[in-house]
């Protein structure tokens, strides 16, 4: 079973139940995933000169999601990824809002979440410089989150953090 199989089985009942909530690069990504190599995405058509065989081929729908044609960049993409990590254990930290400033976030989201940001990075560093921890400068990649699973407003930043760290006075 493909991917555009289940969507054209379900697309009916996910659309009569998600409509309103599913974003329109949703559904276009869904549109895109079911047509993909078939005739609605275009064809190609392909003639061996030695043989004189010839056909017509489907396109692919060439979308970012979409697990038929995009697996080997996505691939691609992990190897190069994978290639700049550090030979060390990762960590994920989670730092959320208490649920009594949200309606500050909500009016002043730029603001807080500068804020937000601030004391989470501070809080890595000093916990990673800390002697008893690590006593090393650490890095980190953090990315807001501004909603739950549920789509309810619950913002929060999740950390990505290295467990090494870089000792000047040692030079390690």
């Amino acid at each position: 079973m493909n991917i555009a199989t289940i969507i054209q089985q379900y697309y009916p009942a996910f659309t009569a139940k998600y409509k309103k909530l599913a974003l329109p690069g949703h559904l276009k990504a869904l549109h895109a995933m079911a047509s993909c190599r078939t005739k609605d995405c275009g064809e190609l058509y392909v003639h061996c000169p030695g043989c004189g065989h010839a056909e017509w081929r489907p396109l692919s729908c060439g979308h970012r999601s979409c697990p038929q044609c995009q697996n080997h960049e996505v691939n691609q993409w992990i190897d190069r990824q994978k290639a700049k990590l550090l030979p060390v254990l990762y960590f994920m930290v989670t730092f959320t809002l208490p649920c009594e400033l949200r309606s500050l976030a909500w009016n002043h989201q730029k603001t807080v979440y500068s804020i937000l940001f601030s004391c989470a990075a501070s809080t890595l560093k000093d916990f990673g410089l800390n002697p008893k921890n690590l006593g090393a400068q650490i890095g980190m990649t953090m990315v807001l989150h501004t909603n739950s699973r549920k789509l309810d407003y619950h913002p929060h930043i999740h950390a990505v953090v290295p467990g090494g760290g870089v000792d000047k006075k040692r030079r390690q």
